[in-house]
């Protein structure tokens, strides 16, 4: 294989699915279909000559070469991203008003890219909101709103949605805590305990509670918090066990708190940026796409 005949589409498919085991959420990602992307793997495997994956029952797995290609695949990924970022910045008009909101759980997540982008055009005037997701919504159909960044399963055909980061779901428990002892951590006895989970109405509780059905019983007690690290502080008291982000696990968590993922029945969240639909971005918004997405 020479440089002439290198496919980005093809890295970036491999690149997703390496990190993220999974070919769906590759599809997803990339708007293509499961076997869209099998099929780009395979011609990429075919092009270099060499097995990326080991491919067993349910899941794929690196090899040693996939390993180390995959290293190299995301520093040139990288090195695109940021041409492209470079690229409008340089084009960004001089100045100009930016609206951005984001969740409350998961601000601290975007804040470096925001601040990365401000960094680069400090004569950007943004304005930065810290808001629900259905506020958000109305604010972006509004006008109000140029950009916002947060978790969005449904949204309207009038906006345009990037994924920016998949994140799985934790539970949090203190040390030596049996639920820690097996993976995935059995739900049942899960359920037996205190649970400190998201509100109801929010869609991560409405992806936990589709975790827990396979379940022969329900809960029975459960503390509602607005952010994962209120759910770790309640932990760290000994109050129950938590359901959190995985994104969150280690960010702002006391170091006497350890978790486990929750395997693959609780399923992935994307974090998305959304705008609006038949407007043109901005050069400086263009910018801050890329910031975050990148």
């Amino acid at each position: 294989m020479d440089i002439d005949s290198l496919d980005l589409k093809r890295l970036q498919a491999f690149y997703l699915v390496a990190k993220h085991g999974s070919l769906r959420l590759a599809a997803l990602r990339l708007n293509q279909t499961i076997p869209a992307i099998s099929t780009r793997l395979k011609r990429l495997e075919e092009d270099l000559g060499v097995s990326l994956f080991e491919r067993l029952p349910n899941r794929l797995v690196l090899t040693q070469v996939g390993t180390k290609f995959l290293t190299e695949t995301e520093s040139l990924l990288d090195h695109a991203k940021q041409a492209l970022v470079s690229l409008h910045t340089a084009s960004a008009s001089p100045g100009g008003r930016i609206s951005i909101s984001t969740g409350f759980d998961h601000a601290w997540y975007f804040a470096p890219r925001i601040g990365q982008f401000l960094k680069r055009h400090p004569e950007a005037e943004l304005h930065m909101s810290v808001m629900k997701a259905a506020d958000a919504l109305r604010g972006l159909l509004a006008g109000d709103l140029d950009i916002s960044v947060g978790i969005f399963p449904k949204v309207p055909k009038t906006l345009k949605k990037e994924v920016i980061v998949d994140t799985t779901l934790s539970l949090i428990c203190q040390p030596g805590d049996p639920l820690l002892r097996t993976w995935p951590p059995s739900v049942p006895e899960i359920l037996r305990r205190t649970l400190i989970l998201f509100p109801g109405h929010s869609d991560t509780r409405k992806t936990v509670e589709k975790g827990f059905s396979t379940a022969q019983h329900r809960h029975q007690s459960v503390i509602e918090v607005a952010s994962c690290q209120t759910a770790s502080t309640f932990v760290e008291m000994g109050i129950g066990v938590g359901v959190v982000h995985s994104l969150c696990v280690g960010h702002a968590h006391p170091p006497n708190v350890r978790w486990v993922e929750l395997g693959p029945q609780f399923g992935t969240i994307p974090f998305c940026a959304l705008y609006r639909r038949g407007i043109k971005p901005s050069p400086l918004m263009r910018a801050l796409l890329l910031e975050l997405t990148s």
